[in-house]
């Protein structure tokens, strides 16, 4: 208690001091990426004193309205100062924060700031603005109340910093959304944390056109609906995307992770549509490559169930004076790269009828002397470290890749399947069919690549059996060669009452009615 006492009496005679000293002092406090939540804030403050008055410790105390003191630590270094965080607040006050120093043989206030925590309250969205204005609150409570329709407007998404908020859609549209540029998470709601967006139809997103696409030169996640979702509490159900576009060329030499729902996926979802969605990247360097109709990475504890997709997936791969190095291209109908093997059944239910086409140029110089290209490429995923329960891929896949007279010294592994291009998992796999009714199978390559190509699996590591076929015409034409009767595959004859899911049962009967 003496203590306590004996500390309280520091601080006041400090508030009296500053006011004593006034302009003497040269030190200044600036407060930078101040971030509140609805029980949280999170802050950097940087301390200048050119004429080297501190003298001894430092101390941040936070206060409420009352002036009680609810928090107080000492500072021993500027690092400590450095994304700074209090939480377990009460929204319904105000606090201030002081920081105090020594100065001389005084301990005075150097620096203050007042603020008062996100609202908790139901936000309406009606208009462009208001949409836009939520940067201001990440973690608030909104819903939509009308069609917005941002013809005009500049838009960059207002969540370049985490969504944690809710957003009710209450199925209206955001509509008419043109991005003028790409930047590390591009998306509508560009980067979601443990945010919760609901019912809600993304029309006529543009994000680059076929004219003009955008461009980036660094890592970079893309998706129309959110580029990354970074935490399995982002939550995201009864999502429509239509009539909606991605035109983006990457020159990261780290990664692009590009979908038609998201970038880089880490939540649950649960209920998408893709209607006529294009997705079309262009690499021209040598990071990391994962695109997907609906997401480019499914992250470990990641959930993707009941998506119906018609998105077309184009990626063309078109080097740059490559040299010596490592190229890794993972593309699919749905997902580029399925990783999300934490969670039991954490894919299921999908149903795709978009196109997969992907050209590949590595413009290799004439001075390598090693390298690893591996593609890999499915109607469902390019790779998949996990299983998925009952799905249907309908569309067509072409791969082309002419040879390179550079690339005497580097491997090149393609794996391209109707379903998957690579499976790697010791999980079974139930109810998966490549429908080929008038959709084929076109593979390009020059001799130099190891080819592994199938109507269902291009490559498999699992020593489990799957159970997967193929309905219909079969097809799978490797250089102008029809090779589907060496492809051994499992023929499903009928399809009528064939899935355990309702949800993929009623889109193919709807698709052949």
């Amino acid at each position: 208690m003496k203590r306590l006492i004996l500390t309280l009496t520091i601080l006041f005679f400090g508030l009296f001091l500053t006011a004593c000293q006034g302009d003497k002092l040269d030190i200044e406090v600036t407060f930078t990426e101040f971030d509140v939540t609805l029980t949280s804030v999170t802050f950097t403050a940087e301390v200048s004193d050119p004429d080297e008055q501190i003298t001894g410790k430092m101390t941040v105390s936070l206060f409420d309205g009352s002036g009680t003191l609810k928090h107080t630590q000492d500072i021993n270094t500027a690092d400590e100062l450095v994304d700074y965080t209090v939480g377990s607040l009460d929204n319904n006050l105000t606090y201030t924060f002081k920081i105090y120093a020594t100065v001389g043989r005084d301990f005075i206030v150097i620096g203050e700031k007042t603020f008062q925590l996100a609202s908790a309250a139901t936000v309406y969205i009606t208009t462009p603005e208001e949409f836009m204005a939520m940067s201001s609150n990440r973690s608030g409570n909104y819903v939509l109340s009308n069609d917005i329709d941002f013809t005009g407007v500049t838009f960059n998404t207002p969540f370049t910093s985490a969504f944690s908020g809710t957003f009710d859609g209450r199925n209206f549209k955001l509509m008419n959304i043109t991005f003028e540029k790409i930047s590390q998470y591009t998306g509508v709601f560009g980067y979601v944390s443990g945010g919760y967006i609901k019912d809600v139809t993304f029309e006529n997103v543009q994000i680059g056109t076929l004219e003009t696409p955008l461009t980036f030169a660094t890592s970079s996640r893309v998706g129309i609906v959110s580029g990354y979702v970074s935490s399995s509490t982002g939550k995201f159900e009864n999502i429509t995307v239509k009539d909606s576009v991605i035109h983006y060329t990457s020159s990261s030499t780290i990664q692009a992770y590009v979908g038609g729902l998201f970038g880089e996926f880490k939540g649950s979802l649960e209920g998408a549509t893709l209607e006529n969605v294009q997705v079309m990247l262009t690499a021209t360097s040598y990071g990391r490559v994962r695109v997907g109709g609906a997401v480019g990475l499914l992250g470990e504890d990641g959930k993707f169930k009941n998506v119906n997709s018609n998105a077309d997936v184009s990626v063309t791969f078109a080097g740059d004076a490559l040299k010596d190095r490592d190229i890794n291209v993972n593309v699919g109908g749905i997902i580029g790269y399925h990783n999300a093997r934490n969670v039991n059944r954490s894919v299921e239910n999908l149903f795709s009828m978009g196109n997969v086409d992907v050209t590949l140029d590595y413009g290799t110089t004439d001075t390598t002397t090693k390298g690893n290209y591996s593609l890999y490429v499915g109607g469902i995923a390019g790779i998949a470290y996990s299983n998925v329960h009952n799905a249907l891929y309908g569309g067509s896949i072409s791969v082309d890749h002419q040879k390179n007279a550079n690339e005497e010294d580097v491997n090149k592994n393609f794996f391209v399947g109707g379903l998957f291009g690579f499976y790697g998992s010791n999980k079974a796999s139930t109810y998966l069919v490549r429908y080929s009714d008038g959709a084929t199978i076109e593979v390009v390559v020059s001799d130099d690549v190891t080819l592994n190509a199938s109507q269902v699996f291009g490559g498999v590591n699992s020593s489990v059996t799957q159970n997967a076929g193929v309905h219909g015409d079969l097809s799978l034409l490797i250089n102008m060669v029809e090779e589907s009767g060496n492809d051994t595959v499992t023929v499903i004859n009928s399809l009528v009452d064939y899935f355990e899911s309702d949800f993929v049962q009623e889109a193919f009967d709807s698709l052949v009615e």
